[in-house]
């Protein structure tokens, strides 16, 4: 009887893991669909708010900065790889069509993303920083 009852608890506990390891893959989908589609229709400042508190406070974004986006329109915003890393954080290479407003010229910058889950705020972090459109890589 003691047997089943240890066994019974670690089958709760293993499940009350996947649940939360669902949670936070759901979440991960959403913050990832929800940053594309921010930067992908050019409402930057919506995702500038996906950026980490931490590095937002650290690496502001210079008026300069701002100005770049505000001259640029978004062509397209396509995820070429994404994969975990060692240790839980999620690495994506992206790219990003941009058009200048004022020339009409096209390019392609591609730029890195690490996603970092925030255990305290339960949700995911870009700590990798914005995108910078003004170098094509």
């Amino acid at each position: 009887m003691r047997k089943l009852t240890v066994l019974l608890i670690v089958l709760v506990l293993a499940l009350a893991g996947c649940a939360s390891e669902s949670k936070k893959s759901k979440s991960l989908d959403a913050t990832l669909y929800a940053y594309a589609g921010a930067v992908r229709w050019g409402e930057f400042e919506r995702a500038w708010e996906m950026v980490d508190p931490q590095v937002r406070k650290d690496r502001p974004l210079s008026d300069l900065e701002w100005s770049r986006f505000a001259q640029v329109q978004i062509t397209g915003y396509k995820v070429q790889s994404s994969a975990p890393t060692a240790n839980g954080d999620i690495a994506q290479f992206v790219q990003i069509g941009v058009v200048n407003k004022l020339s009409q010229a096209e390019r392609v910058v591609t730029t890195s993303e690490l996603w970092h889950w925030d255990e305290d705020a339960k949700r995911w972090w870009l700590v990798s920083g914005f995108p910078d459109i003004s170098v094509t890589r």
